[in-house]
């Protein structure tokens, strides 16, 4: 059983430094350039099915993605970003700012309809478990957040929902999950060879 993640391209939120949660902003021309290098990178993987988020930033990218491969994606509304409530479309100092916020007051009912960490966890954590029933005896990828990813990996360590993971994933990284004696683990974090000088064309 093996899932590489892909965190999507970079998208106009990105840049804009917004906080997006499930708003849909589009790829950036960069963006589109490095989910072809992951496509790239994925066309030989083996991989036998690709899913996304429904997200416009993570289906462009599995589109493109897909294309290399010759996999359609498949959304799963699980592996949706965050719901940020009314911080969405606002800068992080400027959502801290108007709530008074500090790293650990996120997810927990401090910004007008928020998802809950809690509630986001469990549901990624469904979506997770899924997938890799699913896969137990081939390899898939999936197109996801940021957020996500932490989600995965902060249920991984058996940490608290609102602990948060200090990883960063970058754009278009790629994080892989496998069955190791019978539990799913890191063995790749936030792999960019694809994206390095010299191999994004």
């Amino acid at each position: 059983m093996t899932v590489i993640y892909v965190r999507h391209g970079e998208s106009e939120g990105n840049v804009q430094r917004i906080i997006q949660g499930q708003m849909d902003f589009p790829l950036t021309a960069a963006g589109e350039v490095q989910a072809e290098a992951a496509g790239r990178r994925l066309a030989s993987s083996g991989a036998v099915a690709l899913y996304t988020s429904p997200l416009r930033r993570a289906r462009r990218t599995a589109e493109i993605v897909g294309r290399c491969m010759g996999l359609e994606a498949l959304e799963v509304a699980g592996l949706s970003e965050y719901g940020f409530g009314e911080a969405e479309g606002l800068r992080w100092p400027e959502a801290a700012a108007r709530w008074g916020l500090a790293n650990r007051d996120w997810g927990v009912g401090q910004v007008p309809g928020e998802e809950g960490m809690e509630a986001f966890r469990l549901r990624v954590r469904a979506a997770f478990d899924a997938l890799h029933e699913r896969h137990r005896e081939s390899l898939a990828v999936a197109v996801v957040h940021g957020g996500v990813l932490g989600a995965i990996l902060g249920s991984l360590s058996g940490l608290a929902p609102h602990e948060h993971v200090q990883v960063y994933s970058s754009n278009c990284g790629m994080t892989t999950i496998a069955d190791e004696r019978g539990q799913p683990t890191v063995i790749g974090l936030n792999d960019v060879c694809h994206l390095r000088e010299g191999a994004v064309r």
